[in-house]
């Protein structure tokens, strides 16, 4: 796929390196709700890694616990067993505080509602993310303009998400992610809210902006044809996940 047109030589020249060890491993992980004999299993010994720099589609039926899983992956919460590693760490070892740090600086995330604090300009909500993680906000300021700019909002960067289209909002959204450079973006139905046309712009960009960083995805999806413009997709389907490699248009 090519560079998005707002990609500018300075951040492409800045891609990372592509890495050997995988950015996200699971190993064994299952998650159920309840108690025997009354156990609601979601799915069961989920095994599955990402390398840096894929793009993976997950996608299943309502209810098969997609939201869950990428819940799981985000350190958003933990899974009945099994292990979670995110950029060679084991996240069951983490406490609290480490687990916000992970959040802050290796995860982005971008869900199907953009989120944008409303009293903030699209600049300020690309900014918040790195002054909250202690960067100057001279340099705040830079990076967010570029990311701004990767996703073609240069022009709109003063104006306060009601100002913004929606499609407008989830590509801020999207920059938002990745303000602290994060090496995993994790996405929940990210074009879900938008019409059809719409949803198709702002997915490609999204994909080419991750693209042109050298971060890798994983983005839950019912929309097979976004799914096929990804690397791999996984199905999650009757509490297993199966790895159905590169799906054909």
């Amino acid at each position: 796929m090519s560079e998005p047109p707002y990609v500018t030589q300075e951040l492409t020249a800045q891609r990372p390196q592509a890495l050997a060890a995988p950015v996200l491993v699971l190993q064994g992980v299952s998650r159920s709700f309840g108690s025997p004999p009354d156990t609601l299993d979601i799915f069961r010994n989920v095994s599955a890694q990402i390398l840096p720099g894929e793009i993976v589609a997950l996608v299943g039926p309502s209810g098969s616990g997609k939201s869950s899983l990428l819940h799981i992956c985000g350190l958003l919460e933990a899974p009945s067993s099994g292990n979670v590693f995110i950029a060679g760490r084991d996240c069951a070892r983490l406490n609290d505080a480490e687990r916000t740090r992970m959040r802050r600086d290796v995860l982005g995330f971008v869900y199907q509602f953009h989120h944008l604090l409303p009293e903030f300009s699209a600049l300020e909500n690309v900014m918040m993310p790195q002054l909250i993680g202690g960067r100057r906000p001279r340099d705040a300021e830079g990076l967010a303009m570029r990311l701004l700019n990767m996703v073609g909002l240069a022009q709109r960067a003063s104006h306060r998400p009601a100002r913004l289209s929606g499609g407008e909002q989830q590509r801020v959204a999207i920059a938002r992610a990745l303000a602290n450079q994060p090496r995993l973006i994790l996405a929940d139905e990210p074009t879900g809210n938008l019409d059809p046309k719409t949803a198709d712009m702002v997915f490609n960009i999204f994909v080419e902006t991750c693209r042109a960083r050298g971060v890798s995805a994983l983005i839950a999806t019912h929309n097979l044809q976004m799914a096929v413009k990804m690397d791999r997709t996984w199905l999650l389907h009757d509490g297993k996940l199966i790895d159905a490699g590169k799906l054909k248009a």
